[in-house]
């Protein structure tokens, strides 16, 4: 069959250039290993150079073609069907190139091949080993995205794959229709993700997850290569950066959770992050190892074990959150498209490779010979490296617990509230980071006088204390743990302050490590103050049960507000005003009032949290968050009705209007502006004489049960009959309630009836139900993060100009 309109150039050449990205890795990797093996030897490195360029410039062609692809709609293509549609936003396109597991494949191969090509113009004596281990990478992404059919085993998942050829299309009746590109449009992107941060942040977050893959090539070369006491050089720029990038995609999860999703905080432990925290952790601690090695000659192995385990953490953070494991728990985990045993192959390899070069080289590698001095600066900052191992791993566990189920045939239980159960393994591990991290600058390689050491912190620890006891005088806060974590941060902060001032004199580009730290301090601080101290203030005050709702409605936490109606909440009084939708968006209005002194109610500022309508992948509600210097208050909706309004919905006549239609199964509900209806039975013990029925004729009852909004529960039974093969409704009304209820048809296959639902136009009021929470002190975290990446940005400055 001849399709109609099928631009299929683009599908060839995506095809040619994933096949020249795979072939032209593999050959870099050959080249460059037998450039490394022995003296360098100068004809194969020109080979690798050639081919690993050859390969980025096919990434970049992979990037054009899919781009062009999604810009233009090629629908006749699975991935831009799947991931995009004619009525998404323009500006949401980079999101879509990245929303499937093949687009996020590509994302990483990209920023593979950026760093590596600086890699190239860097690394000088190094190139030949570290750009085979880069190479050897890239093979193994770039056949992530070959879809190749291998002995009945699929390698990959081609994104230029047609629609009409994709297995879970090529039976579908619209394969037979030769213009079935007229008649279609693509699924769409996922509501969740159609947010500006989901335009920066997986790009960030996936160059972090790519900067992990230089240290890890300088360490595998330096052990490769029997340069035990090299490595560390040349690596150490680029593990900071690697601490930056990664760490600045984090804070940026954490940013689009608390903006865009109804976490409710800027950290939930979500699954996905934190499979992307853990290694994060394990680079701090083995940047700090590496720096300690530079400076002492010692830790070579730890050092190079850290740098290591990071990257194989990067491998099996993308094997959880891609092989659809972590899909139950994770609001943004990939469903599973058959590559989980590649993904495993991958991580397996690299896993095996660590091993095999350490076993072998680890004899050869000098001893640390004394042991550190317990008043060194090398000995603590190892003790804050292994803490915050020990950190990475309760997270790791705790998130994996599907694979531990999954492999070992285990029933353990994920934690039934993540955030107690993370913070009260995390919060002591904090204490003693923020701890460390306080006298960490004022302690010196090898030994210190503790009397000059004591005297540069005392005080730093007398600030500290004063504030710490003050604020939790102020706040009437008991628990210990959070005290301790609120003196360690504030330790933190105080100490690098102090240091900056006195120690380094304010010069800038030296101060890298204690901005950094600051940075950190605050990060700890203003998390533990936002959340610990975070209130709900939206009380039900509306005198309207919001249980009726459903069982997670609770009135402490969620009010009901009626359109134009004014109530409490906390120090404000809040008004639902309007609600408009554009495009697929829905907006509420909120206005939120002040009352001055003479009794007027000043309107402070006006929220408009949102929800986007998709038919397909469900509504999904959005935030909106009113910022000020001391605080957020933080507004999302828990209900409403998004039915299309009428014009003139509102009013007070006792006409009814257009009937709302339902098919109802035993124990299903459906809403009216004033109650809530449920189908209780269906009764065919009706007496027929009282509708002159025959014996022959059938009449059936369906008993629905109205729950008002005051919680008493009253019924109305409509009747079904037919009489002599015609069939007739009986309604049935409530007239106090304006409510009208007709029963109309029957369907015995799926054990449904069809209900007509009147109601008169004087009961409809629109209103909806809301969570509101005020985040003390949250601009703190958000100002850590700022100071954390600018220290991290000079501290790479400062390694490149002693490296």
């Amino acid at each position: 069959m001849d399709y109609i309109g099928e631009d299929l150039i683009p599908g060839m050449l995506g095809n040619f250039f994933l096949a020249l990205s795979f072939s032209a890795a593999l050959l870099a990797t050959v080249a460059y290993y037998l450039s490394a093996r022995g003296s360098v030897d100068e004809g194969w490195r020109k080979i690798g150079r050639t081919a690993f360029r050859i390969h980025g410039l096919s990434v970049i062609g992979i990037f054009a073609v899919l781009f062009y692809m999604l810009l233009n709609h090629l629908f006749e293509y699975h991935y831009v069907w799947q991931h995009s549609n004619t009525e998404m936003p323009m500006r949401y396109i980079f999101s879509c190139f990245w929303e499937g597991q093949e687009g996020s494949f590509m994302l990483w191969t990209f920023w593979n091949m950026v760093l590596g090509n600086i890699l190239i113009k860097t690394a000088k004596d190094w190139e030949g080993p570290t750009m085979t281990v880069v190479s050897s990478v890239q093979v193994f992404l770039s056949s992530m995205l070959l879809g190749l059919i291998i002995m009945d085993y699929k390698l990959g998942s081609n994104p230029f794959i047609l629609l009409r050829e994709h297995p879970d299309m090529v039976n579908m009746p619209f394969t037979k229709i030769a213009d079935y590109l007229s008649r279609i449009d693509g699924r769409g992107l996922n509501p969740i993700l159609q947010n500006y941060w989901m335009i920066i942040h997986p790009p960030t977050l996936f160059l972090g997850f790519s900067s992990v893959m230089i240290p890890f090539a300088y360490a595998i070369a330096g052990f490769w290569k029997k340069r035990f006491n090299d490595w560390q050089k040349p690596t150490l720029p680029w593990a900071f950066f690697s601490v930056m990038i990664l760490g600045t995609g984090v804070l940026m999860g954490g940013a689009w959770a608390y903006e865009a999703l109804s976490f409710g905080g800027f950290w939930a432990w979500d699954p996905v992050e934190n499979a992307s925290l853990v290694p994060w952790l394990t680079l701090v601690a083995a940047a700090h190892v590496i720096l300690i090695s530079r400076n002492t000659g010692k830790s070579v192995k730890t050092a190079f074990l850290l740098t290591t385990v990071s990257f194989a953490l990067i491998l099996y953070s993308t094997f959880l959150t891609r092989s659809g494991i972590l899909g139950d728990t994770s609001v943004h985990a990939f469903t599973d498209l058959g590559m989980s045993g590649q993904l495993l192959v991958y991580l397996i390899f690299y896993c095996v490779l660590i091993l095999a070069i350490f076993i072998t080289r680890w004899k050869h590698v000098s001893g640390d010979g004394k042991e550190d001095s317990i008043n060194s600066r090398e000995f603590w900052m190892f003790i804050g490296a292994l803490v915050l191992l020990i950190s990475a791993f309760q997270i790791i566990f705790s998130t994996s617990i599907p694979v531990i189920n999954t492999v070992f045939g285990s029933n353990l239980a994920p934690p039934a509230d993540p955030i107690i159960h993370y913070n009260s393994w995390q919060v002591p591990f904090a204490i003693i980071v923020g701890f460390l991290i306080g006298i960490g600058q004022y302690l010196k390689y090898k030994g210190n006088d503790i009397s000059k050491f004591w005297k540069k912190i005392r005080l730093s620890l007398l600030i500290a204390t004063v504030i710490s006891a003050t604020v939790a005088i102020l706040t009437s806060n008991t628990n210990y743990h959070y005290i301790l974590l609120f003196f360690s941060s504030t330790f933190a902060v105080v100490a690098n302050i102090n240091y900056f001032i006195r120690i380094v004199k304010g010069k800038i580009y030296k101060s890298g490590s204690s901005i950094a730290h600051i940075g950190f301090g605050f990060i700890m601080m203003g998390a533990l103050v936002s959340t610990s101290m975070s209130k709900v203030i939206s009380q039900n005050s509306s005198g309207v049960d919001v249980k009726v709702l459903g069982a997670d409605f609770s009135n402490n936490e969620n009010i009901m507000l009626f359109k134009n109606d004014t109530l409490q909440m906390g120090d404000y009084y809040v008004s639902y005003s309007n609600r408009k939708q554009e495009g697929v968006n829905i907006y509420f209005d909120i206005d939120y009032y002040k009352k001055s002194e003479s009794g007027e109610y000043i309107k402070a500022f006006t929220l408009q949290p949102l929800v986007q309508l998709n038919k397909t992948m469900g509504n999904v509600a959005e935030p909106d968050t009113r910022h000020f210097l001391t605080k957020d208050i933080y507004t999302h909706i828990t209900y409403a009705d998004l039915s299309p309004q009428e014009k003139g919905a509102e009013g007070t006549g006792n006409e009814y209007m257009k009937p709302k239609i339902k098919m109802l199964a035993l124990g299903d509900t459906m809403f009216s502006s004033n109650a809530i209806i449920i189908l209780h039975q269906l009764n065919t013990s009706v007496e027929k004489e009282k509708y002159k029925l025959e014996e022959n004729d059938i009449i059936v009852g369906a008993e629905l049960h109205i729950l008002k909004i005051n919680g008493d529960v009253i019924s109305a039974n409509p009747l079904y009959i037919i009489r002599k093969m015609t069939v007739e409704s009986v309604p049935d009304s409530i007239p106090d309630l304006g409510l009208k209820f007709l029963f109309t048809k029957i369907e015995p296959e799926s054990g449904k009836i069809e209900i007509h639902l009147y109601e008169r136009q004087g009961n409809k009021k629109d209103f909806v139900v809301m969570k509101a929470i005020i985040f003390p002190f949250i601009n703190i975290l958000w100002m850590g993060c700022i100071f954390l990446i600018i220290g991290s940005m000079l501290a790479i400055r400062q390694r490149i100009k002693t490296s």
